[in-house]
């Protein structure tokens, strides 16, 4: 049995998987997360009597340490990333390496070992980012948003009389009132960024690219962008699963 556990910086995923297969998940919000919370739930995803072994993406270096020290009461193998680097075997055109975000390189790692090259990861979470798998099965580099959450709040808190809204899918673009014209300009905003950016980097790069979406609002936008070949929001879980199993540890 292995767990996967991918800290973002608004939210903890928690998966198990036998094998290949993924038979229990968790999201954890981070927002007033308290250390006993934490260990309760790895302490209900890890069971002793399968000497599991737990793999951990982690973009939040303040909670690394709390992560270690319950790992280490509950008698498991754990591992970061950076622990099984060796097997990662990605090639990447990136100047500064450690400035790369586990999250980031898992996904390129997943994408290689899935589809060898030609694809855009895009990940839906604090931050939107888009990262490149180029035609030699390198990873290129990418681009960072903000994310969609993270601008909802940023809007409502930094406005006098607009509303916090529910992210949602719209079907028409113009707002009938504030809340839809948020929601709107939310929605088809993303859409239209989203387009474009995949447009100007398959220009960049002068080769039609297809497309992956993950994170928690992957789903919006299935059968709205073009050209996407998977929408999975456990993509960066199943990256780390293949990882912890490539490495045999």
């Amino acid at each position: 049995m292995i767990t996967t556990v991918d800290i973002g910086n608004t939210n903890i995923m928690l998966c198990s998987f036998c094998n290949n297969k993924i038979i229990r998940s968790k999201k954890v919000p981070i927002l007033n997360l308290k250390k006993n919370n934490i260990y309760n739930i790895l302490k209900s995803f890890i069971k002793k009597k399968n000497n599991g072994k737990v793999i951990i993406s982690s973009v939040v270096p303040t909670l690394d340490q709390t992560f270690s020290e319950f790992l280490k009461s509950l008698n498991c193998d754990y591992y970061f990333v950076k622990d099984l680097s060796r097997y990662i075997g990605l090639k990447t055109n990136i100047k500064k390496k450690k400035e790369i975000g586990d999250d980031r390189i898992i996904n390129m790692f997943f994408a290689k070992q899935k589809y060898d090259h030609s694809i855009i990861v895009i990940d839906f979470g604090t931050a939107t980012t888009f990262d490149v798998l180029n035609h030699d099965g390198i990873y290129d580099g990418g681009v960072i948003t903000p994310g969609i959450e993270l601008s909802l709040f940023a809007l409502k808190a930094n406005t006098a009389k607009l509303p916090l809204v529910k992210f949602k899918k719209t079907n028409k673009v113009i707002g009938m009132d504030t809340k839809e014209a948020i929601q709107s300009g939310f929605f088809w905003g993303y859409v239209s960024m989203i387009e474009g950016l995949i447009n100007l980097i398959q220009a960049e790069k002068n080769k039609k690219m297809q497309v992956i979406l993950t994170g928690g609002n992957s789903n919006f936008f299935k059968k709205i962008i073009k050209n996407v070949l998977l929408v999975d929001e456990y993509f960066t879980s199943k990256g780390l699963n293949c990882l912890i199993r490539k490495a045999d540890v």
